[in-house]
Parts: C-alpha cells; sequence; structure tokens
C-alpha cells in the first residue's frame, strides 16, 4: 500500500494530507507536496535492429538481429556460430582487391619470356590482362568480431563484383552491423562505402 504524502500547514502548522487543497483546521491553503524523489535511472531502451540475413552463396549466411551475429561460414552447410550482443566488444569490416588474381601474372612471364610458340605467349598476355582485370573488378569481404574475453574471429564473407547486386546486399549488411553496433556501444571499423 503506498505511503500517504503530507504537507505542513503554513498557517497553524498542522500536518495534513497532500490531497487536499485547504487545511482542515484553520481553512488556510496548502502548500503543494514535494514531488516523490526520482528513481534511478533506467537504461534508455535499445532501438531494435531491422533484423537482415546475407546469403554469401554455397549455403554460407551472415545474420543479424535484435540479439546476436550469426555466421554460417562452412561451404555446404553446417551449424552456425551465433554470437550473441552481449559479448561483442568490436567489429571491423575488411574490403580488399582479389589480390589472389596476381597469380597469373607468373604464368604471364613465363610464358612472355619461355615460350616455344607465339601462340603460348599470346595466351600467357591475356592471362596476364586477365588477372589484372579481375583484380580490378572483383573485392573480398570479412568481417572481425572481437569478444569481451579478447578472442577475435575473422569471417570470411567472400568476393563480390563491384557494383554488383552481391556487393549491394554485402553493403547493407555493413549498414546493418554499424547501425547495430553503434547502439550498443561497439566500435565498429572500417572502409567507407
Amino acid at each position: 500500500m503506498p505511503a500517504e504524502v503530507l504537507v505542513m500547514c503554513s498557517a497553524c502548522g498542522r500536518p495534513q494530507t497532500a490531497a487536499r487543497r485547504r487545511c482542515a483546521f484553520c481553512n488556510a491553503e496548502l502548500p503543494e507536496a514535494p514531488l516523490p524523489p526520482l528513481s534511478p535511472a533506467a537504461p534508455a531502451p535499445r532501438p531494435p535492429v531491422a533484423p537482415l540475413a546475407v546469403d554469401l552463396g554455397n549455403r554460407r549466411a551472415l545474420a543479424v538481429n535484435d540479439t546476436q551475429l550469426s555466421f554460417q561460414g562452412r561451404p555446404g552447410g553446417g551449424p552456425a556460430l551465433d554470437v550473441p550482443w552481449s559479448r561483442v566488444r568490436r567489429l571491423e569490416w575488411h574490403t580488399r582487391p582479389y589480390l589472389e588474381a596476381l597469380g597469373l601474372l607468373a604464368f604471364t612471364a613465363l610464358g612472355l619470356f619461355w615460350a616455344p610458340t607465339q601462340a603460348v605467349r599470346l595466351m600467357a598476355l591475356m592471362a596476364g590482362v586477365l588477372s589484372v582485370m579481375l583484380t580490378g573488378l572483383y573485392r573480398h569481404h570479412g568481417l572481425t568480431v572481437e569478444l569481451d574475453d579478447g578472442t577475435r574471429m575473422r569471417w570470411p564473407l567472400g568476393m563480390a563484383p563491384r557494383g554488383s547486386a552481391r556487393e549491394a546486399r554485402l553493403q547493407a549488411a555493413r549498414a546493418t552491423l554499424a547501425e547495430a553496433g553503434r547502439a550498443r556501444d561497439v566500435p565498429f571499423a572500417g572502409p567507407r562505402m
């Protein structure tokens, strides 16, 4: 049962219930009741995160919701790795060119300098041009999740051609992660897109 709030009459000094406007003894106007003490500030509710699931191909996926991050990284399926937001200390998005394609330049160098025929030299030159084009057209994306115990997990999100629908989905995932991290005071680092 709540306690009754009393105020003192300024004219006669007798206690009165704060629900009254005038003193029951002298009919003088009563002062306003003091405000109740403030309760400890409750933490602000976290804004909801728009759930997002990004298909990374080959039955791999990245999912974000209010409670956790999920990564299905094994090609062909398998159990997902779920990380609760309460354990996430830092997020870092990585984007880099498809540098592995430059490995074809070794074939180009061999073909141009030691090829016995003109046809092989031409194929080697085309391989070199193709490797440079692939490096410029494709980007690797990845996410590093740092946990409260210092563990760092690198999640490879795969390649995407620049300007493709797949890259747009990855950029949407990046924006959702940044927003969810900001709402939970989790730092988010990565290149601007």
